[in-house]
């Protein structure tokens, strides 16, 4: 039996209705997209053209695209790849930006019968039989209405043609931060190596730095001019030619803190009564170790049942004691809105009880989160000067890890950046 819902029945707040997508025909809204390797949620969503045997590169056969729709029917809905450049601007490459590069071959699931956010999750893998990947990069992975042809939403996978090996190095760094808070910092290096004499030294002019499962944070080291601002006075520098390897640094990067724990798989805590479930307590701003170990910024749904795979409405509580409230605006960046914080993110400030408050609907799981601090801009919906040194601090112990993808210009096809390695490390080891 299936349930259909038109509507909320729970109404929190303005901004919990909508996560800031857009809306479809007939009310087609979607509330939550994800990707990750392969079937697993814990891996990055790096996709190899052509495995190495023998290597540690991360990459997979596949990656997996989720995303949870409010409708009253099953939605007719597509996907859409759109090819992008190393920092993310759509390529205006007609041959890779094929018009009929999309699939509507959705797996489809019911929410449960309580659900009332949302009523359906598609899944779709990539590549399938309608969707091909010939060619290596950024990709966009974006979902339509089909009726409307309006975008309900994106999120980002990476393509990788392994012509190249590279690692990350880790250097201890301090840089100075803006609150009273550790100085320590990080220098990354990725040292770069090519398999063969096909790839050209100058055409090898990029390497973006990503923390794990934060694709929207890219810090881009480049022989290339790219409209990039980083604070903390960030410095760039390439070094080196190819046969004997090539090295692109950046640094210094606060270290951060590890990510904080939301966990609402236990159902006697968090229970599904469509009434804003309100934290037991508040959290408090960190400075300095964090012991329990997180997921690596991943939302973790392994332990949780078909039955209970909903959205639950929690109230989430932020006490800045012991110092006064925050100059700028506060956000909660997480697993939960693929760490870009927007104004449904954003939390107010309850004078009467000295809280930050937010409520907002989570689906049931395991995820990480930090509180952000920055500036919303009302016109563009983003969220500039972003933080978290406020209510976070930095520690040298954190364990998450970062990403580095390697980009080449390829000549063929009219001329493109192809991500020609990748790599993943931490402070504590390669992998």
């Amino acid at each position: 039996m299936i349930r259909i819902t038109s509507a909320l029945v729970v109404m929190i707040t303005a901004t919990a209705i909508s996560l800031g997508f857009a809306e479809g025909s007939e009310g087609v809204v979607l509330r939550f997209i994800r990707a990750y390797g392969q079937d697993n949620e814990r891996f990055p969503p790096v996709i190899l053209l052509s495995p190495k045997s023998g290597s540690h590169m991360p990459g997979w056969e596949y990656a997996t695209v989720e995303f949870d729709i409010q409708s009253s029917t099953i939605p007719n809905t597509y996907v859409k790849l759109v090819h992008c450049n190393a920092d993310w601007t759509e390529d205006s490459n007609g041959f890779l930006n094929d018009a009929m590069n999309r699939s509507s071959l959705a797996d489809w699931s019911v929410a449960p019968l309580r659900s009332t956010y949302y009523s359906y999750r598609g899944t779709v893998t990539i590549p399938n039989p309608q969707l091909q990947l010939r060619f290596a990069g950024n990709w966009k992975v974006v979902v339509y209405d089909m009726d409307s042809d309006v975008p309900l939403g994106e999120t980002r996978i990476f393509v990788v043609d392994p012509q190249a090996q590279s690692e990350i190095n880790f250097m201890t760094d301090f840089y100075e931060p803006s609150h009273k808070v550790s100085s320590i910092a990080l220098t990354l290096e990725a040292v770069v190596r090519a398999d063969h004499s096909q790839v050209i030294d100058p055409n090898v002019h990029t390497t973006v730095f990503y923390r794990n499962h934060r694709w929207y944070e890219p810090f881009i080291c480049s022989t290339k001019r790219f409209d990039t601002k980083y604070p903390y006075h960030v410095a760039t520098h390439v070094v080196g030619v190819f046969p004997g390897g090539k090295a692109f640094r950046i640094g210094p990067l606060p270290a951060e803190n590890e990510h904080r724990i939301l966990d609402l798989t236990n159902l006697a805590q968090y229970p599904s009564t469509g009434q804003p479930v309100r934290m037991p307590l508040s959290d408090l701003p960190r400075n300095g170790m964090f012991i329990e170990r997180s997921n690596d910024g991943a939302l973790v749904t392994t332990t949780v049942s078909q039955s209970d795979d909903e959205y639950v409405p929690v109230e989430i509580l932020l006490d800045p004691s012991p110092g006064p409230p925050s100059t700028s605006d506060v956000f909660l960046a997480g697993s939960f809105n693929n760490w870009k914080p927007d104004k449904n993110w954003q939390m107010y400030y309850d004078e009467q009880f000295n809280l930050y408050r937010l409520r907002q609907w989570f689906r049931r799981g395991v995820h990480d989160y930090l509180y952000a601090t920055g500036t919303l801009n009302i016109d563009t919906d983003e969220v500039t000067n972003c933080s978290f040194e406020e209510f976070e601090g930095n520690t040298a112990s954190n364990s998450n890890s970062f990403v580095a993808f390697t980009y080449a210009r390829m000549m063929d096809y009219g001329g493109y950046d192809a991500i020609i390695a990748a790599t993943s490390s931490n402070i504590y080891q390669n992998r």
